[in-house]
């Protein structure tokens, strides 16, 4: 069979949604030209392996870009929209059996394909756009009759009751990391997360000015503190040796962000540093909102109780030194979650809905 896959970004085998699917498609033999809906410059395909290719679509006025497309008002969004996908979009929907559709702004090509449709929904409309919601729910809306099926990561409350037969939930999982020679702790915590809490880590950074805040991912807004780091994002190998030499994994959600998780089930993003026995610090949020000491996940409220808990964890370490070993509990916990499980797991989904066999 041959798929388009639809995303914000290139595709590179991550454990994240959209990328597992393209993996598992690749890896079983299907042809996939993979689509990066936009790109600020013209980029040439190029072929990343025999049965996929990497394609672009131009957007010359860069109007992808959230700052600058909500001054727009919604019909014209969709002529714009509607043009690129026409004329800068350099395929044929009609060669593809199928067409994966990730969450977000390739939502737009329901609007101009016929074929089959399966739909990537990794987030909730309200983190995806941060405002005029009611016009993409809609488009989201358009995007859901006309699926084959949806993989969701959302909470299964939320699913639509009139749907409910076509979707399957499935979150990310993660890849287990391979053994590393042993590194001394440093006095360094990384912080990630969608949205993150800046004042709290500017309370973080000054009472303990001895420790080097190290975030993750690329931020709009930022602290300028000179204990604070900010890497943007970093390569599985990169991630790796800095999770094995921080203290903690802080995950400081902001109150604004936690209000648009109230439909995620789960944060696939504890389960590296959950693997590696590296304790985290996690502002309170939908389906995790307590303390679990036997998988050092330490949950907070407020910004007191998060300092409180910081505190406590610097002591801990300082006492019992580098020991990094995850409990039978988490284990357990996270062996469902690894990246070959899930794609056994697509492998089930794809199977029932298309009655296609993995090689």
């Amino acid at each position: 069979m041959k798929f388009l896959v639809v995303s914000d970004r290139e595709y590179k085998k991550t454990s994240r949604g959209i990328d597992m699917i393209t993996s598992y498609l690749v890896e079983n033999k299907h042809s996939v030209d993979h689509l990066v809906f936009f790109t600020r410059k013209k980029s040439p395909a190029k072929q990343i392996s025999e049965n996929i290719r990497q394609l672009y679509t131009y957007d010359p006025i860069r109007l992808y870009y959230k700052r600058i497309q909500f001054i727009f008002p919604s019909f014209f969004l969709l002529a714009y929209f509607r043009f690129l996908i026409r004329k800068q979009t350099p395929i044929d929907f009609s060669q593809y059996d199928y067409v994966v559709l990730e969450s977000g702004l390739p939502i737009y090509f329901s609007l101009e394909i016929s074929n089959k449709i399966i739909y990537r929904q990794s987030d909730p409309i309200s983190i995806c756009f941060n405002s005029n919601r009611r016009f993409y729910k809609s488009l989201e809306e358009n995007v859901i009759k006309k699926s084959v099926f949806v993989t969701s990561a959302l909470n299964e409350r939320y699913f639509p009751s009139e749907y409910k037969d076509i979707f399957v939930y499935f979150h990310s999982g993660f890849i287990p990391y391979h053994e590393l020679n042993p590194i001394r702790l440093e006095k360094q915590f990384v912080i990630m997360g969608g949205e993150i809490d800046l004042h709290l880590l500017k309370k973080m950074a000054k009472n303990y000015p001895e420790f080097i805040f190290s975030v993750i991912g690329i931020r709009k807004k930022k602290i300028h503190h000179k204990n604070i780091i900010y890497k943007g994002y970093l390569d599985f190998q990169n991630y790796q040796k800095l999770l094995s030499s921080c203290f903690a994994v802080i995950i400081p959600f902001s109150e604004h962000y936690v209000r648009q998780l109230k439909q995620v089930s789960f944060t696939a993003k504890i389960l590296f540093p959950m693997y590696m026995g590296i304790p985290i610090l996690l502002r309170s949020y939908g389906a995790i909102h307590y303390t679990n000491l036997e998988k050092k996940l330490f949950v907070y409220k407020t910004h007191m109780e998060a300092l409180t808990m910081l505190n406590r964890l610097i002591k801990e370490f300082e006492h019992i030194g580098s020991e990094r070993k995850a409990s039978k509990e988490t284990i357990d916990f996270l062996l469902p979650q690894t990246y070959d499980n899930q794609i056994k797991k697509l492998d089930e989904i794809f199977h029932s809905y298309l009655k296609i066999e993995s090689d």
